[in-house]
């Protein structure tokens, strides 16, 4: 099977969220798939078959596991993004608007997690540069 020497469940302990991806990736790749080979004629068959052979199997549980944890990472590491749009000139309305969320909700969301920073890790944080892109 491809799953380039790395197993599902060594992804799922993990933190790399490309290896996360890929698992979930894995799952629909393999769903898709299975899904030709049922509907379709021996030659949709023969194509899945011979697809399937080099994904490796994932459980539709490890993929919901997969996307989870994926999602946590992406959303808990977002605020170094929005930062850095803040800091290239960036309004929370369009930082807002890239995320699919309101202004506010967008400067709550980096505001609560610059407060996390400060109460967790003070010492490995720049709380001035953090803070100076809250302001309009």
């Amino acid at each position: 099977m491809g799953d380039d020497g790395l197993s599902v469940e060594k992804a799922l302990s993990g933190g790399d969220v490309h290896e996360l991806l890929t698992v979930w990736e894995d799952f629909n790749r393999g769903e898709t798939w299975r899904e030709a080979s049922a509907i379709g004629g021996d030659e949709a068959r023969e194509a899945a078959a011979h697809f399937l052979a080099g994904v490796r199997e994932v459980a539709a549980l490890q993929a919901l596991r997969a996307n989870a944890k994926a999602v946590e990472l992406l959303t808990a590491r977002r605020w170094y993004v929005m930062k850095s749009a803040r800091e290239a000139g960036a309004t929370w309305a369009q930082i807002g608007e890239a995320l699919g969320i309101t202004k506010q909700a967008a400067y709550d969301f980096y505001r609560r997690k610059i407060e996390e920073q400060e109460k967790h890790l003070s010492d490995l944080h720049d709380t001035a540069a953090a803070r100076a892109v809250l302001e309009d």
